[in-house]
């Protein structure tokens, strides 16, 4: 019997019994549903962690200042404005000293309050470099970014994320925007997408969620708001004297980026006793991640590759149940000439007929479950079409495999015999 015939003849079979094929067919289905799911939540997870290393820069190493617990600072307090975090001295320390430092790029940040007309946002000004926004991959997708320009000549301008221009509810074009932050008037000058990871990408930048980050010339920041931050915390205003909020030190080679973390470290616990900075290597970051990942790697599949078994176990008792009820008609059909090959053919055919049935259900219920979860959840599961074509091509190995003993027990039976049974 050519492969048309027998498919036709296994859909006939099948059709026999609806009822029982489905609920056989569930098994596979749940267990394709699953290793759609898993694969889609695994690859998600991976290009998030990409997403955000790009974020950060691969040959960066990036230093924010700290605040110390308040009993280091207490002299302090008492003697005048407290200080913490690097300072210029620092950033030129660093840059002499270590000879696999390409540049260290500084950061100034203030907070301040945005005004659109009576509503107030609380905002974190970032007064930063071009090569800051370059070496970070802060590309606007309108306007443009900050210019050397921008920070000799001083210029009141600013780049901003488009969740604040959203939230603001403003309308009209942002590049035609003057941003009051504060008692000045900034004109807006490019729009930044939002972050793609949010809560990690942003902690490991110094930037609370709670506030829209303004990004403003490095140099009109410290010119307009000195080197004083005023802070409100815990219900009391507070301010200190910190000169650099951050440096993002940028590596020659990305060979280079665990020895200049440790050079950096080496260099900031020489000139600070109190620890009042902390260093995050997003190459370190990145490497812990993934080690994490490939233990989701490992365990993911092996509860989908559970329910597949489970599946599996059902193709096998229906299977053999239906050699029993059709013992007769595999004799007859041994009688009029069929091989033991048609036969084992004939039952094969079947159970990959129906796990392929199974298994295209289970995909469209795995991508139904994908977007769900990305709906309710900040997952972001990602459907490939290798996760497609995998899922299929295990539920037509589970039905091949579990499907074999079957179709050669009904093949080894005695023709004889097989036409005697009732």
């Amino acid at each position: 019997m050519i492969v048309g015939e027998l498919t036709v003849e296994a859909l006939r079979n099948l059709g026999r019994h609806k009822l029982r094929s489905f609920l056989t067919a569930l098994g596979i289905v749940f267990g394709v549903a699953s290793v759609m799911a898993m694969v889609a939540t695994g690859e998600g997870a991976r290009r998030q962690i990409l997403e955000q290393i790009q974020e950060l820069g691969i040959r960066n190493v990036i230093v924010n200042a700290k605040k110390p617990p308040a009993e280091q600072d207490s002299k302090k307090q008492q003697t005048g404005t407290p200080s913490y975090g690097m300072t210029f001295k620092d950033a030129d320390q660093i840059e002499r000293t270590l000879p696999m430092v390409e540049r260290v790029l500084r950061v100034h940040d203030i907070e301040k309050f945005i005004w659109f007309k009576s509503r107030r946002l609380q905002a974190k000004v970032r007064g930063v470099s071009a090569e800051y926004m370059h070496a970070l991959k802060l590309v606007p997708f309108l306007g443009r970014a900050l210019t050397h320009e921008d920070d000799a000549v001083r210029r009141r301008v600013c780049v901003v994320r488009e969740r604040l221009i959203r939230e603001a509810k403003y309308v009209g074009d942002p590049m035609a925007l003057d941003l009051k932050i504060g008692a000045d008037y900034f004109r807006v000058v490019g729009v930044l997408r939002d972050f793609a990871v949010q809560s990690q990408t942003q902690s490991v930048l110094g930037i609370d969620d709670r506030a829209f980050e303004v990004y403003v010339p490095f140099e009109t920041v410290v010119d307009r708001y000195g080197l004083v931050t005023n802070t409100w915390e815990e219900g009391k205003y507070e301010n200190a004297r910190v000169e650099l909020h951050q440096l993002v030190c940028v590596a020659r080679k990305d060979d280079d980026v665990e020895l200049m973390a440790r050079g950096i470290q080496a260099v900031l616990l020489h000139f600070h006793k109190k620890k009042d900075f902390e260093v995050t290597v997003p190459l370190e970051l990145l490497q812990s991640r993934q080690q994490t990942q490939r233990v989701f790697d490992v365990v993911l599949p092996i509860i989908a590759g559970i329910s597949l078994l489970v599946g599996g176990i059902g193709i096998l008792n229906i299977m053999l149940a239906s050699v029993t009820e059709r013992t007769r008609e595999i004799g007859i059909r041994r009688a009029i000439g069929a091989s033991q090959g048609d036969v084992v053919a004939q039952f094969l055919v079947e159970t990959v007929a129906l796990s392929a049935g199974a298994g295209l259900l289970g995909v469209a219920v795995g991508c139904a479950f994908v977007l769900v979860l990305e709906h309710f959840t900040e997952w972001k599961p990602t459907i490939t079409g290798w996760s497609v074509a995998l899922s299929l091509l295990i539920s037509c190995a589970t039905g091949v495999i579990f499907g074999l003993y079957p179709a050669r027990r009904a093949a080894l039976m005695d023709p004889i015999r097989a036409l005697r049974h009732e």
